[in-house]
């Protein structure tokens, strides 16, 4: 029988977001002792326990926020009907600490050019998962992206018409013309992405935005689009370009992306 480590180790292979919580001090009688663990799924399924009753059902549901909110938490209980509003008659306390454990964010780039070059090692640097997507066998080399597991040779409009909708995943179309990047764009607007972020002038992005509602494309699902790309930070060469993407993409991720928004020309 595998452990419970073993099971969370399997579990963080396949990307399923889960949290483990356990039980860090305890002050009198209380069901389950300091170490006790137990991992949380996101739907509220379990794999070991805490002793059942109210407890496990409140740290179920402290978990499970946990995971939405991403961030950890140390949640204090005290085992009684009155004192702790808990349908227990204990009478001890305990602490417990949640960890969520989430898996890698992921960022597909369109495009494998000199940007891309520099963009994509940066930010699996930083924690993405990086995929690059593009239709020329000449850019998408493994001597450009060595460090790139997941680099696609397909068509850039299929791949961005098959993508389901994430809000784990950041999408930067740094296609070639505008003609591609009007097509990849229109197939992923109106789906629910983290963030989507486009090169190019601010006449091109008007232009775009001009032909996409011709086609129907609302005003609301272009304004999830971020262009110009980038924090603005003066950058020319495609290595400042990308740090300027990385920011932007840092700062979406840690909710922090107003403060830049007047920075950059939109």
């Amino acid at each position: 029988m595998k452990s419970l480590f073993e099971a969370l180790a399997d579990l963080i292979k396949t990307d399923k977001p889960v949290a483990l919580s356990i039980i860090v001090k305890t002050e009198g009688a209380t069901p389950r002792k300091v170490g006790t663990k137990i991992i949380i799924f996101k739907d509220g399924g379990t794999l070991g326990t805490m002793g059942g009753g109210d407890l496990e059902k409140r740290v179920i549901a402290e978990a499970i926020e946990a995971i939405k909110q991403g961030e950890p938490r140390l949640i204090s209980f005290t085992l009684d009907i009155e004192k702790g509003k808990l349908d227990m008659m204990c009478g001890g306390k305990l602490d417990v600490y949640i960890e969520p454990i989430l898996p890698k964010e992921k960022l597909i780039i369109f495009g494998a050019g000199h940007i891309t070059r520099a963009l994509a090692p940066l930010m699996q640097k930083v924690g993405f998962k990086v995929s690059v997507v593009d239709n020329s066998p000449d850019l998408l080399q493994k001597e450009y992206f060595p460090e790139i597991e997941d680099l696609k040779l397909m068509d850039m409009e299929q791949e961005a018409k098959d993508l389901k909708a994430d809000l784990s995943t950041y999408i930067v179309i740094l296609s070639r013309g505008f003609s591609k990047d009007e097509v990849i764009l229109s197939q992923l607007i109106q789906k629910g992405f983290k963030y989507i972020g486009m090169v190019g002038s601010q006449r091109k992005i008007r232009t775009m935005e001009e032909e996409l509602q011709k086609q129907g494309v609302s005003k609301e699902a272009l304004s999830k689009l971020q262009a110009p790309i980038g924090v603005d930070i003066g950058a020319e060469t495609p290595e400042e370009i990308a740090i300027s993407i990385a920011a932007e993409i840092i700062a979406t991720k840690r909710g922090r992306l107003n403060r830049f928004i007047t920075q950059n020309i939109k």
